[in-house]
């Protein structure tokens, strides 16, 4: 079953456009969020006196991870998927009250960590951990009462990010050595398996949908298939720091898999159309981390750069598009990125191209300075998203229906 988020079935829902519909107040905390976070962790980042500072309960270098990650991309994820649930199952999900509780524990698990005298550490990582399997709990009843089992993948995503989560609180909390790195490394795998699943169902949609020219899409089964098994290994097996030829060679087997996936998808006319170009370069920036993140085993160079091509420039582009796209037609609006919006997706893909290839062909030294400087075209970027796309949310659907 494609996803279809422009045709929401008519429901009673609170009369607070906020709180209507999951995507409106998650999308919105996830711009906020990204933008804030970026900034304080380049206070954290350049400033010596303050990184060595235990300022947050995780520390200022594992916070960073953290929350990009747990804060950031679980907004994003909650939103799409209570979203998209809705449209899958034809029955409403969470709204007002519930959808709001959902919200508070999500902020209440922002704020806590910069007050660890406070509360003891296990509330602190108890509140943390407890958002996504809420969201899960939220959506599992009417994917079973509905007989979706095919969508139930979803659900184990969650409770598998929910696991690296544990095993990320158990390293802050001294329990397992070195769980920070384990929990974040396990995260970042499956979100890129998340895009990798939704990707393949909405990309080549959405191209179809937006061009006019006859598109279709070239699928291959085997190479469906395998891409996401092969990134897989390549996650579990990066994860449990496996070194040497056998990982370098899934990495490269990950990258050439997604490559020939993503080339079936390619039409000449996306280049027409922002919200359709944004898709394509986010998952090409999926293809060229996974070339990178090889050679990066390999010894050639570090391996935060290959993940940070991964996450900047494959999970930071994709969530900004698809909320975009997402909140274009789920409000009744043209699918059209609005007003500045093309720039920040440019911006974005600059800030990758700083952070990422910038420091493989400029001296050591500059690397501080080129870090930051991502990190404001970063800020720019969801600056612009939070400007443009505020309106959406805090305001009902143009056509005044539901959602």
């Amino acid at each position: 079953m494609l996803i279809n988020l422009e045709h929401p079935h008519k429901q009673t829902e609170p009369s607070m456009p906020l709180l209507q519909l999951g995507f409106r107040p998650f999308f919105l905390l996830a711009g906020i969020s990204a933008a804030l976070f970026i900034l304080v962790w380049g206070l954290f980042f350049s400033s010596s006196r303050i990184a060595g500072l235990n300022v947050t309960a995780y520390g200022p270098v594992y916070w960073h991870g953290h929350e990009m990650i747990f804060g950031f991309v679980a907004a994003v994820v909650a939103g799409f998927l209570l979203t998209a649930v809705k449209n899958w199952t034809g029955r409403q999900t969470a709204t007002g009250t519930l959808l709001l509780m959902l919200v508070l524990l999500w902020l209440l698990a922002r704020v806590l960590p910069f007050i660890p005298a406070t509360f003891p550490y296990w509330m602190i990582a108890l509140i943390d951990i407890s958002f996504l399997p809420a969201v899960a709990a939220s959506l599992l009843p009417l994917l079973i009462k509905t007989r979706n089992f095919r969508n139930l993948i979803f659900i184990g995503i969650l409770l598998l990010l929910s696991a690296a989560n544990i095993v990320f609180h158990m390293g802050v909390a001294g329990w397992f050595e070195y769980g920070q790195r384990y929990g974040l490394h396990a995260a970042i795998y499956m979100i890129i398996l998340l895009i990798s699943i939704m990707g393949g169902r909405v990309i080549p949609f959405f191209i179809e949908r937006g061009l006019a020219d006859g598109f279709q899409r070239r699928s291959y089964p085997v190479i469906e298939i395998s891409a996401s098994l092969v990134l897989l290994l390549l996650g579990v097996l990066h994860t449990a720091n496996v070194s040497g030829v056998y990982i370098i060679t899934v990495a490269v087997m990950a990258a050439v898999l997604h490559f020939i996936r993503l080339a079936g998808w390619y039409s000449k006319g996306i280049w027409r159309v922002p919200l359709l170009w944004v898709l394509m370069l986010a998952y090409g920036w999926i293809v060229a981390g996974l070339f990178l993140m090889a050679l990066a085993l390999a010894g050639w160079f570090a391996v935060s750069l290959a993940l940070h091509a991964l996450t900047i420039g494959g999970i930071g582009l994709m969530t900004m598009g698809m909320m975009v796209r997402v909140s274009m037609g789920h409000s009744g609006r043209k699918l059209l990125a609005p007003g500045m919006m093309p720039a920040a997706f440019a911006a974005l893909n600059i800030a990758v191209v700083i952070r990422v290839l910038f420091p493989l062909v400029m001296p050591p030294e500059s690397y501080l300075a080129l870090v930051l400087i991502s990190a404001l075209v970063w800020v720019a970027a969801f600056c612009a998203f939070i400007f443009w796309m505020s309106p959406v949310y805090l305001s009902p659907r143009v056509d005044g229906r539901p959602g």
